[in-house]
């Protein structure tokens, strides 16, 4: 049974803050294949690693993000509300996240749904003009119309999946994607092979138990985004 790859997502966040420094730099240590963030942009239009509309969750600000600028959202403790020993871990810039990231693993950056579509995907083309990530990186989206000024570039983009599963394949295909990263409830050994088929790879999420991994390692996905890669990637090696 091949092991598909392990995707830290949001970082290892099983062990460590969500989206933080300490989420990555754990991935990192746990051997994950590649590390997934969300991409949002402030008010003042600076792309920022960050999942939820609100800040209330994982800080100790209050509102929404995209109404919140950069200098308030840098002075919020994004750690403290997961462990008292991860207090003071801020929320990063979209550049401070790509530059802890080692060029050995891969990088998958999900554009958060936005009526800024054009402002976000103008943010997104300057950051990686700088960066340079070549095919390390991966761009995904639930929302295609945000996919759809990269895959004239010839990047690879994934369309993520949370319901409808067969339309989004479809869509995915017509979309030119590079994968599809389908709910792992939704995926079937059928709708893998229609991906494999049609030259996609199938990234499905998110998966934290070993019984569950390894039958979808069977069925043939191509990677697995999970909160605890090193428990994951443990369990894989066992005979």
């Amino acid at each position: 049974m091949r092991r598909p790859q392990l995707i830290a997502h949001r970082g290892a966040s099983a062990v460590a803050p969500e989206s933080t420094r300490a989420a990555i730099a754990a991935a990192v240590r746990a051997g994950a294949d590649m590390v997934e963030l969300d991409v949002q942009m402030t008010r003042d239009r600076r792309l920022v690693i960050f999942h939820d509309d609100r800040l209330e969750r994982t800080t100790n600000g209050r509102g929404r993000l995209s109404r919140t600028r950069y200098a308030e959202l840098a002075r919020l403790d994004a750690g403290g509300w997961f462990a008292p020993r991860f207090a003071g871990e801020r929320v990063l810039l979209a550049s401070q996240a790509l530059r802890q990231i080692p060029r050995r693993m891969g990088i998958n950056l999900e554009l958060k749904r936005t009526p800024q579509r054009p402002q976000l995907t103008a943010g997104i083309s300057r950051l990686l003009r700088r960066h340079r990530l070549g095919a390390r990186l991966i761009l995904s989206s639930f929302d295609d119309r945000l996919l759809a000024p990269f895959t004239h570039r010839r990047m690879a983009v994934a369309l993520i999946c949370g319901r409808r599963p067969d339309q989004s394949l479809r869509l995915a295909i017509r979309l030119g994607c590079a994968a599809w990263h389908p709910k792992h409830t939704l995926v079937t050994p059928a709708r893998i092979a229609r991906a494999h088929a049609a030259g996609l790879r199938v990234r499905v999420w998110t998966v934290d138990t070993l019984p569950r991994a390894r039958q979808l390692a069977r069925w043939g996905v191509d990677g697995l985004f999970t909160n605890d890669p090193a428990r994951l990637r443990r369990a894989f090696q066992r005979p």
